[in-house]
């Protein structure tokens, strides 16, 4: 019974593959489009997942070219939204290899297919755009909770940030050992190492950003 609902899954994920496989050929544009929007939703969940982390809503603060340039926001997400994309691929072809045949179970596809069976009985396109898009959110949710730990353990790159006017909770226009968490099009969001809290700086009141290294001192004997 498992192995028979198993062959009609794939039978008809193979027929709506082949479906997207002719709508992609005669409509590339379209196709390039929707995988980078794809790429836009994974980079505007890692951008809610970090500031979520120091408490602040991404979504009072992005516009729509902020969604268009998320992924671009971290070059990780960039690297790991191709590699998602050419692992899916190869997944793809692979299953679609693997039809079991109702008539030949083999050990390996009765404890496959009994793991699986619950995903068997939902339409296999739908059933498929539900694990590739948790994929999705897991993978921009790793990345943004590896960053943040990064930041709150000031392990990443500190930097003096000089500003056109003086923020005026601390009347300076120089902003020492401050880690930039990220950015929009509109706002800065650092990171004071002193004051362990998020800062969100305009964009037009950015003078310069320069980046400081720690000298480690010799004492000689």
């Amino acid at each position: 019974m498992i192995l028979e609902a198993a062959n009609k899954y794939y039978s008809q994920l193979h027929s709506d593959l082949h479906a997207i496989k002719h709508y992609v050929q005669n409509n590339p544009g379209a196709f390039i489009t929707i995988l980078y929007l794809l790429g836009s939703v994974s980079g505007v969940i890692y951008l809610a997942t970090l500031l979520n982390k120091f408490s602040v809503d991404v979504f009072h603060h992005i516009e729509l070219t902020d969604f268009l340039l998320a992924l671009l926001s971290n070059p990780m997400l960039v690297v790991l939204y191709t590699t998602y994309l050419a692992l899916v691929t190869l997944l793809l072809k692979r299953q679609l290899n693997r039809i079991p045949d109702p008539k030949k179970p083999t050990l390996w596809q009765k404890i496959y297919h009994g793991f699986t069976y619950p995903l068997l009985l939902i339409n296999p396109t739908i059933s498929l755009i539900m694990v590739l898009f948790f994929m999705l959110c897991f993978y921009s949710f790793k990345i943004a909770d590896s960053h943040s730990e990064k930041i709150f353990s000031k392990k990443t790159q500190t930097y003096s940030i000089s500003l056109n006017d003086a923020i005026q909770s601390n009347k300076t226009n120089l902003l020492r050992e401050v880690q930039i968490v990220t950015s929009t099009s509109k706002n800065l969001f650092i990171y004071d190492n002193k004051q362990e809290k998020l800062i969100i700086i305009p964009q037009h009141n950015i003078g310069a950003a320069t980046p400081t290294f720690k000298v480690d001192k010799v004492t000689k004997q």
